[in-house]
Order: structure tokens, then C-alpha cells, then sequence
């Protein structure tokens, strides 16, 4: 056996517990959960059928759930994206080598049978969407993510969806089968921010995109048009939130509207930013990142409001 032969296999069988912690980008699946759990309480709060403490373990289950999916969908992403993070983002597991591409589909494996099972606690009709969901992920990554917008618009949705989940669980519980409104707006006000956000790193990533011919908004339309669409989009999720206010499904409570109007400012900031310079890359960055901050504070926000009176 060759020195090369035994070397290669002895990178196979390398584990580095930093590279599989990092792949699947814990924090936004320990944000991402936190949508199924708003989700759950608002559908209670609409709906209360019996004691909230009777639903902590469709609480518990219910955010492994996503944090188990997601995970699962940002290794797949992950993999299929190796060429072109090796020019936008090579520090990442995979282009850096601290990772295999074996390595990481065993992983796909693990986190995808974690998340279908603690979904399986929960309900059966919930387990298919969550099965579906994976499936629809998987084959983002392959092939739909080329197509830069719809890709974009899955991603999004994807993320959204937690809030709607969320709400679909409590009701196959209790066997009412409706999703409340605010939860509908929520994951209106997410899914745009988010799609905003897709779109702003759309623009930060143009060369790296080349490789694979992903059709983003600024690749086919230009730097100004996604400048342009991500404020649309971040205003749209701005009007929407507030509408949760407005039709009276949260409180007035000081602490609530300090967190709607610095989140709604953060937001709004986001839009403004990638105007003043569509190629700028900094200004594109600090656009996509406020987006970030912005949707972390929203999401904080619902979630106190969720559990407004019923805790």
C-alpha cells in the first residue's frame, strides 16, 4: 500500500469536532427553532384547549425538530456549494479539508433521521411535512439553487415556515385544524426579510455564483435591481409586522413596542444601506447583516407577545 494511499485514508477517517459543529451554522438553527416554538404558543393563545404545561413536549419536540432539519439542510447546501465557497467562503469545513464530502453526507444521514424522528413524536402529519421539507431541501441545494431567485425564495420560505409548523403541530393536537393570523403575518414579515436578505448576499457573492451560473437578481438584472428589490421586500416584512400590532394580537405594553420599533428601524436601515451603494461591498454586508439583527429582534418580539397572557 502506497504512503499517498494510506494518507488519504487516514484524512477519511479524521474527525474534527470544530468542523462538524461549524457546518451546521448552530446559532441560526438555535434561532430557527424559536419560530416553532412562537408558532405553538400563538396557535395555544388563539385556540387554548386544557393547560400550557400539557404542551411542553410538543414545545421540546417541536424545535428539535427544526434545529435537526436545518441543520441537516446547511450541510447539504454545504456540499453542493464546495466549488464556489472555496472562492466566497473557504474557510468554511468543507473547502478548508477539516471536512469530507463522505464525512459530511453521513452527517446529511444522522440530522435528517434525528429531525424526522423527534417530528414523528409529535404527530403523523407532521412528520410527512417535515419529510417533504428535507426532500424540498436536498434538492434545493442540487439543483434549484442554481437557479439564483427561486433558490432564494426557498431558502426563505423554508426558514418562515418554522411559525406556520409551529402552529400545524399544536393544531393536529388538538385536532383544529387552522392557522391564526398573526402567525400567517409573522411568517409573511420573515419570509420577506429573509428574501431580502437572499437577495443582498446575491450581490455580495456575483463572482463566486459565476461558477455554478446562479441566477441571482444581481447577476441577471444588475447590482441597482437587487438594491432596489431587497428595499421592496424589507418594507413589505416592516408593514406586516406592524399589522400584528395594529389588528390588536399584541400587547401595549412599553418592553413590546420598544422591541417593534428598534427591530422595524433595524429593518428599515437594512433596506437603505445596499441603495447608497448597490457595489459597494461593504455597504452590502452591513445591509445583509442588519437584516440579520433585524429579524432576531422581530422574532424576539413574537415570541414575547406568543406567550403574552398565557404564562
Amino acid at each position: 500500500m502506497s504512503d499517498n494511499t494510506t494518507t488519504a485514508r487516514g484524512q477519511e477517517r479524521r474527525i474534527d469536532a470544530k468542523a462538524f459543529l461549524s457546518i451546521i451554522r448552530p446559532q441560526n438553527c438555535i434561532i430557527g427553532g424559536l419560530t416553532v416554538v412562537a408558532g405553538v404558543a400563538m396557535a395555544y393563545r388563539v385556540n387554548p384547549v386544557g393547560p400550557i404545561p400539557s404542551y411542553l413536549f410538543l414545545f421540546i419536540f417541536g424545535y428539535m425538530t427544526y434545529f435537526f432539519v436545518a441543520a441537516g439542510g446547511n450541510v447539504v447546501n454545504d456540499i453542493y456549494d464546495i466549488e464556489v465557497d472555496k472562492i466566497n467562503r473557504p474557510h468554511r469545513a468543507l473547502p478548508s479539508g477539516r471536512m469530507t464530502v463522505n464525512q459530511a453526507w453521513v452527517y446529511v444521514g444522522v440530522l435528517s433521521a434525528l429531525g424526522v424522528l423527534f417530528a414523528w413524536l409529535n404527530g403523523t402529519f407532521g412528520t410527512l411535512i417535515v419529510v417533504f421539507f428535507e426532500s424540498a431541501g436536498y434538492t434545493y441545494a442540487a439543483k434549484v439553487k442554481a437557479l439564483g431567485i427561486a433558490g432564494n425564495l426557498m431558502v426563505a420560505f423554508s426558514f418562515a415556515f418554522g411559525v406556520i409548523y409551529g402552529s400545524f403541530i399544536y393544531a393536529e393536537r388538538v385536532e383544529a385544524y387552522s392557522i391564526p393570523v398573526p402567525s400567517l403575518l409573522f411568517f409573511i414579515t420573515a419570509f420577506m426579510i429573509l428574501q431580502a436578505r437572499e437577495t443582498i448576499k446575491g450581490a455580495e457573492d456575483v463572482e463566486g455564483d459565476a461558477l455554478r451560473n446562479v441566477r441571482t437578481i444581481a447577476r441577471v438584472y444588475g447590482y441597482r435591481a437587487a438594491a432596489a428589490t431587497q428595499a421592496v421586500l424589507n418594507l413589505i416584512g416592516v408593514l406586516c409586522y406592524f399589522l400584528i400590532w395594529q389588528l390588536g394580537y399584541a400587547s401595549y405594553d412599553l418592553a413590546y413596542l420598544l422591541l417593534l420599533c428598534l427591530g422595524s428601524i433595524v429593518i428599515i436601515a437594512a433596506a437603505v444601506a445596499p441603495i447608497t451603494g448597490p457595489r459597494n461591498k461593504k455597504r452590502l454586508v452591513i445591509g445583509s447583516t442588519l437584516d440579520k439583527v433585524g429579524a432576531l429582534i422581530g422574532l424576539i418580539a413574537f415570541v414575547i407577545i406568543s406567550f403574552y397572557e398565557i404564562v
